[in-house]
């Protein structure tokens, strides 16, 4: 949430030289089959945009081990009706695109990419892979084309397409282990290397998610001792003054009902709320719903000009973006199967996915639309 937002790097301090870029969608592209290098803590200081961190949830006093923890209303009792959504006049990215980056010395998800490998989106064959190339099109995220751009009278709505472009399963030195700290920079550093080496292309309506594996401190704020976060979204300025989206994709799992985190504060928190898995891939599984919110967080309400507030899209007067408002619901289509809870079939699968704020009259949650 914007609230609790900060500004990392040196993003604050050449703020005054950059001009408004906006995000322009454009049409997908292949990424290239070429090589880069990279390592941890190397690299120059990029400037770094404020982040939106999808933050987690409390683990209740007196869990039972075998249910959902759940933020939607109990009993049929709703609270209070939470703040609609406003349009703070600047750009959207209206055709979203997503490249995954699988930063790890081994594969991270069951029948995943292998180290080494990059290609289409398409050729991704773990659960993630599965999801990402089916969701687009899809009644679930079509409750995010309620949402619209105004760019000098004309309005444009997000369309209902969500395209996995690509992959890449980095082999260059500097893998992170469990017990490594990736910061933000060295993220965005591993980005520029991608651009850099042609394994990766530029696009300004594509979010480009780094995903790591068990027990890596993925930001600087997802650790047992200190969890701050479940996933972010953020943006960095490219040296010719491109604006690049870029989120954070730790690896959930490691914070279920079973092994919550235990804070400084006393609270014990999680980041996927059941200890089963609907497609009984426990780590692929828990891993859609946060995956989802911050693709969908980049569409309505992207880094859009560099300077002031950077984010000009959707969010409440309390910062809360369009999934924040959502966090850990997943409505009355809620069920269980063999291996766990689920509210959403995608491409023929089960799927437990928060749900999203829909910007119609009448505001609210929704699976789908």
């Amino acid at each position: 949430m914007r609230i609790r937002s900060i500004l990392t790097a040196a993003g604050a301090v050449a703020l005054a030289a950059c001009a408004e870029n906006p995000v322009v969608p454009v049409a997908p592209k292949q990424m290239q089959v070429k090589s880069a290098v990279f390592a941890l803590g190397q690299g120059p200081t990029r400037q770094i945009a404020p982040i939106e961190y999808f933050r987690p949830d409390v683990l209740p006093v007196g869990y039972s081990g075998s249910e959902i923890v759940s933020r939607d209303a109990k009993g049929g009792v709703a609270g209070a009706p939470a703040a609609n959504i406003l349009y703070w006049s600047g750009a959207l990215i209206t055709e979203q695109k997503m490249a995954a980056i699988y930063f790890s010395p081994t594969t991270i998800y069951t029948n995943g990419p292998a180290v080494g490998t990059n290609g289409a989106g398409t050729a991704d064959g773990s659960l993630v892979g599965y999801y990402l190339n089916n969701v687009g099109a899809s009644p679930r995220w079509n409750v995010n084309s309620t949402y619209y751009e105004n760019r000098g009278g004309s309005i444009n709505f997000v369309r209902n397409s969500m395209g996995y472009t690509g992959f890449w399963a980095i082999s260059a030195g500097g893998h992170p282990v469990a017990g490594d700290v990736v910061s933000p920079n060295d993220m965005a550093n591993l980005v520029e290397a991608g651009f850099e080496g042609g394994t990766l292309s530029y696009d300004p309506s594509t979010v480009y998610m780094v995903f790591t594996g068990s027990g890596v401190n993925l930001g600087g704020g997802f650790s047992r001792t200190n969890l701050q976060y479940c996933a972010w979204h953020s943006a960095y300025l490219r040296d010719n003054g491109q604006i690049v989206q870029f989120a954070a994709m730790p690896y959930d799992a490691d914070f279920t009902p079973a092994h919550p985190s235990n804070n400084p504060d006393g609270n014990h928190y999680i980041c996927v709320p059941q200890n089963g898995a609907p497609n009984g891939d426990v780590g692929a599984d828990g891993t859609v719903s946060a995956m989802h919110h911050e693709i969908e967080e980049t569409a309505t309400d992207p880094v859009s000009v560099w300077g002031k507030k950077f984010f000009y899209g959707w969010y409440d007067v309390f910062g809360a973006e369009s999934s924040d408002k959502c966090a850990y619901q997943y409505g009355s289509t809620l069920a269980r199967n063999a291996t766990g809870y689920y509210n959403l079939m995608v491409g023929g699968k089960p799927f437990l996915v928060q749900m999203q704020w829909t910007n119609v009259k009448t505001q609210g949650c929704r699976v789908a639309l």
